[in-house]
């Protein structure tokens, strides 16, 4: 959730039932957000508490999969309209699709073929976070262009995977196949800043011989930028980026020819804008919705009066006022992307350091995943930064996100239409007395 947020407080150990505010007290959005993650996560426990861990009303049972055939050829597959719940999350289907035309799932015919005889079809869901950068019709026209709140999106695409479960209709041998998509140690991270025994008496001077020495509160956003495995399961070495602002610094591109960017707009200051030097990521909602790091470059220069930006390299990627993948540069504050080496101390800034955790000692490996991200909240009142465990020694915590959760659909064995071995699950939705 890269938005412009103090921090995520909601901690479903803690089990509160709701926020109640209070009168003539300052309001954060961190409660706001907080009381909607409550609602939330209770409304999502339940329902897969009650219908398991996938299955759709038998009445408008969504993601039926039928293949397309032409000359004897499976060319695409078409996915019925309904609804379908995995672990307790909603995806609806309003209008029938296609396997290459999901709106949540960008493909190409030639770059992403469907397997080989017989193959599995599966759903994979998760939430994205969209701005008014990447739907406008978030923004009230009538604030003359400034953005308001933002919004979560529950992302499913339906994907294929030449390899079988053992047996799919098994919901162990179901959660065990889905590992390798997203691993049970997909990292582990902890991050410090000493706390000062010798607070100054003002709260507006940061305390000298504290190691968190940031000025301004900040949530640093700690995200892997190159994982483990390419997307053709290669093994590579893992990197990762960070952020003091969330990875929220923003800048809507208007056109990309080369290494030179139109930009809609430099920042509302100087604080959120673009300086040479500074390292960007091209970013469209391509990258987004596949899970793939975009390219990483740093500004060689700004033209504030022409609105460009020039960068280090062409990024590859070409742009216009006609493209509709909403692309952009977000700013990073790391030199890159940095290397990932488990159990070295990492200094980011202003006496923060993190460092990623080995399993060196239980015979396993990391596997980490482009996208999975922390979240360290750094306060200045403090000197310290807000992380689970005593100071001299913080808790090792897996990523904060993105989780995905997954269910099998079909076996597509042939390209009729009856060569499909169904794997949905039908919820009864009229219960009788006594059933």
């Amino acid at each position: 959730m890269k938005g412009d947020f103090t921090r995520n407080t909601f901690d479903p150990t803690r089990q509160f039932t709701r926020v109640l505010m209070q009168q003539g007290r300052v309001q954060l959005d961190a409660d706001w957000n907080e009381q909607g993650a409550i609602l939330l996560h209770y409304l999502q426990a339940l329902a897969a508490d009650l219908i398991g861990p996938h299955a759709g009303p038998i009445g408008n049972v969504g993601f039926e999969i039928s293949p397309v055939e032409r000359g004897g050829t499976i060319t695409d597959l078409q996915i019925g309209d309904g609804r379908y719940y995995v672990d307790g999350r909603l995806c609806e289907n309003p209008i029938p699709a296609t396997y290459y035309q999901q709106a949540n799932y960008p493909l190409d015919r030639k770059e992403d073929p469907l397997p080989e005889l017989s193959f599995l079809v599966y759903l994979d869901v998760w939430e994205r976070l969209i701005t008014a950068v990447e739907d406008d019709t978030i923004r009230e026209v009538a604030l003359g262009g400034a953005d308001t709140a933002v919004r979560a999106q529950m992302v499913w695409q339906v994907k294929v995977s030449g390899d079988m479960p053992g047996d799919p209709t098994n919901d162990e041998d179901w959660r065990k196949f889905t590992e390798r998509w997203q691993a049970v140690n997909r990292g582990l991270l902890k991050a410090q800043a000493q706390r000062s025994d010798n607070r100054p008496d003002d709260a507006c001077i940061t305390p000298p011989d504290s190691r968190y020495r940031g000025a301004e509160n900040q949530l640093y956003r700690v995200e892997i930028h190159q994982g483990s495995f390419d997307r053709n399961g290669r093994p590579q070495q893992a990197t990762f980026k960070w952020s003091r602002d969330n990875g929220s610094v923003v800048f809507p591109i208007r056109r990309l020819s080369g290494a030179v960017t139109a930009v809609e707009g430099l920042g509302r200051d100087g604080r959120a804008g673009l300086q040479p030097g500074d390292w960007v990521e091209v970013v469209d909602d391509g990258y987004a919705l596949r899970g793939e790091p975009g390219p990483l470059l740093t500004v060689q220069a700004v033209d504030p009066m022409a609105m460009t930006v020039t960068l280090s390299a062409a990024p590859g990627v070409t742009y216009d006022e006609q493209s509709a993948t909403h692309p952009l540069l977000r700013r990073w504050d790391s030199r890159g992307a940095v290397k990932i080496e488990e159990g070295k101390p990492l200094p980011l800034e202003d006496g923060i350091e993190i460092a990623f955790q080995s399993l060196e000692e239980q015979g396993e490996n990391h596997t980490y995943r482009t996208g999975d991200y922390w979240l360290i909240p750094a306060r200045a009142a403090t000197g310290d930064v807000e992380w689970p465990g005593p100071v001299d020694d913080p808790a090792s915590l897996p990523p904060h996100g993105v989780t995905h959760h997954y269910a099998p659909l079909a076996i597509v064995n042939g390209a009729n239409v009856g060569d499909v071995t169904e794997l949905r699950r039908r919820l009864r939705t009229i219960w009788e007395p006594g059933v």
